[in-house]
């Protein structure tokens, strides 16, 4: 899997991540990409598996939770290339940003 995917021995433990956004493939798995609060960096996460709404917590297959903080990122900026390097290691041919599905009113 390429760096630009989060994989739990990147990570340790728990991602928080701000200026998030939730992202689906035509293949039907979803990721959020947002910067992460300990590392630094912009995280595209594995396929998230599940959601809880009353912690705004997705896990992965692997366990590793991916929290998000805050409310989502701009449409623009610095994610969509992080996102564009995901896909493209990733030989995905196409998304639909989705945050629109993960953000409370």
């Amino acid at each position: 899997m390429p760096a630009w995917i989060s994989e739990p021995r990147d990570l340790a433990s728990d991602a928080v991540l701000k200026e998030w956004r939730a992202l689906l493939t035509y293949g039907g798995s979803r990721h959020f990409v947002g910067k992460c609060m300990r590392t630094g960096p912009y995280r595209v996460s594995p396929p998230i598996t599940s959601f809880n709404w009353n912690t705004r917590t997705g896990m992965t297959e692997q366990g590793v939770r991916f929290v998000l903080s805050g409310p989502p990122g701009r449409d623009t900026g610095l994610w969509k290339l992080v996102w564009l390097i995901a896909t493209w290691d990733n030989k995905v041919s196409g998304t639909k940003d989705i945050t629109g599905e993960y953000v409370e009113y």
